[in-house]
């Protein structure tokens, strides 16, 4: 339907909407203080004391990369962080959340521009004899048909739409930055369980191994007891060292069982799915220690994690809200035009004698509220106060966290290194026992003896492997994963 304007006035009036929609945009002033990004922690050193396997002393210094998990050198790590990327149901949540974040700010910024719309009213009625038809006919049965356009304007004279957008669009990124959060956590727990996953197998091999050992130990035992050659106190001792063995065995079976779960549902599928063998069955390859860790300084932390950014922009909404509820409190400017047309039918209805219009401005000042917009004001205050106090508590939990991880990796590669010389010590003695067996210098028990003791050495050395390198991956999180370009410098 096309509607002509022959009223100058009414031309005039559109173009004053418009126009004072564009001074709303360009306007530069807004009511409520501006954000200022919190100065960052002057803090030299990241721990107490630097601890021995820092990257300062016992690695090198390496820049973070996105893809930090395919240094482990292990193509299953590679290939379940690429599913659950693909699949994990909480990052399709987070990301609906961006979106909706976004779309709310798109929608804020409407309110910069005039609003028109078009109507049309048909009815049929009559009013009967006590009354007057409006009609010049004078008809009481008649048929009415409006047609209308509508054109209005609030001018954000004092930029409060404008910190309504400010506001949102920081709860935008807040929402981009806490997704980046959840990715990074997504991909560190999903490295961190293949690696337990890995050494669980591991695990559950050696033990078994030793379950056999210790079954044949005790086999020998009661060979030397049933000939007169041991006593029963040496069949009760290995008997206990063979349950002993015995008992470690389901506790590890079900730890590799419900990490399984855990990558199942990490990875968006069903724990009963057999993960990776639809396309290829992943085989489980030697992961590589990090001979190179991350290393970043106090400040590049503080800017670049993702959680601290999050709540950076979280305290920035709050700060634009004080001036949302300040541009309340000011006086309200509208501006509105309407150009009608009314006729007893469809057909002349556009016709010049059917037509109407009307011109509207307004002001409104509010005075007397009940103290509700000077409490909201004081509520936004207080709102920035708590986030403020929030961003603080943040960025000391990320300090903490990267302390944790830092002394961890330390004492677990301690750890590490004592099972490990353990490892090698015992497995030397079994191997010279095994050479005096040969020679027939010792007895079959003995050197069961000595393997079982091995045995249980590889078990706290893989143990302690996994330890480590989780370590590492949680250094990794704790710094901020990857860093990317959708993260601030």
């Amino acid at each position: 339907m096309k509607f002509n304007f022959p009223f100058t006035n009414f031309r005039f009036t559109l173009i004053a909407v418009a126009a004072l929609g564009c001074l709303g945009l360009s306007a530069c002033g807004s009511v409520g203080p501006d954000f200022k990004r919190p100065d960052v922690p002057a803090v030299a050193a990241l721990t107490r004391n630097a601890p021995q396997a820092t990257p300062d002393k016992a690695f090198p210094s390496t820049e973070m990369h996105d893809k930090w998990w395919r240094a482990y050198g292990s193509p299953r790590i590679d290939a379940l962080v690429d599913l659950a990327l693909a699949h994990n149901p909480n990052l399709d949540a987070g990301l609906a959340n961006l979106k909706a974040a976004q779309e709310n700010v798109t929608a804020q910024r409407g309110f910069f521009y005039p609003t028109v719309s078009l109507g049309y009213n048909g009815s049929r009625q009559s009013i009967g004899r006590a009354l007057s038809s409006p009609l010049t006919s004078g008809a009481s049965l008649y048929n009415l048909h409006t047609a209308g356009l509508n054109v209005g304007f609030v001018p954000d004279v004092f930029g409060a739409n404008r910190r309504q957008v400010e506001s949102l669009q920081a709860t935008a990124d807040s929402q981009k930055y806490q997704l980046d959060a959840l990715r990074i956590t997504l991909i560190s727990n999903v490295v961190a369980a293949a690696i337990q996953e890995q050494f669980l197998l591991e695990q559950v091999d050696i033990v078994q191994e030793a379950i056999a050992a210790a079954a044949e130990q005790l086999k020998q035992v009661k060979i030397l007891l049933a000939a007169g050659y041991s006593s029963g106190l040496d069949s009760a001792q290995q008997e206990t060292t063979y349950a002993q063995t015995l008992a470690l065995l389901p506790p590890l079976k079900k730890q590799l069982e419900q990490t399984r779960n855990l990558l199942a549902v990490l990875c968006g599928q069903l724990p009963a799915t057999p993960l990776l063998q639809a396309n290829t069955d992943m085989a489980y390859q030697p992961i590589k220690h990090l001979t190179v860790l991350p290393h970043v300084l106090p400040s590049e932390f503080v800017a670049r994690r993702p959680d601290i950014a999050a709540a950076e922009e979280q305290l920035h909404a709050s700060f634009a809200q004080i001036g949302v509820a300040t541009g309340n409190m000011l006086p309200q400017l509208s501006l509105s035009a309407s150009l009608g047309y009314a006729n007893g039918g469809l057909a002349g209805l556009l016709a010049p004698g059917n037509q109407a219009w009307g011109l509207l401005a307004g002001i409104t000042q509010p005075l007397f509220a009940g103290g509700t917009l000077t409490a909201r004001k004081r509520a936004a205050e207080a709102a920035a106060q708590g986030a403020a106090a929030q961003y603080q508590s943040t960025v000391l939990t990320a300090f903490q966290n990267v302390a944790d991880t830092l002394y961890a990796v330390e004492a677990d590669q301690q750890s590490l290194e004592a099972t490990k010389a353990v490892q090698v010590a015992t497995q030397r003695q079994w191997q010279m026992t095994k050479n005096q067996f040969e020679q027939g210098y010792t007895s079959r028990f003995v050197l069961l003896a000595a393997q079982q003791t091995y045995l249980q050495a590889e078990v706290a050395r893989s143990a302690a492997e996994a330890s480590y390198l989780g370590d590492t991956v949680s250094l990794y999180q704790s710094l901020g994963g990857g860093w990317q370009a959708s993260v601030k410098p």
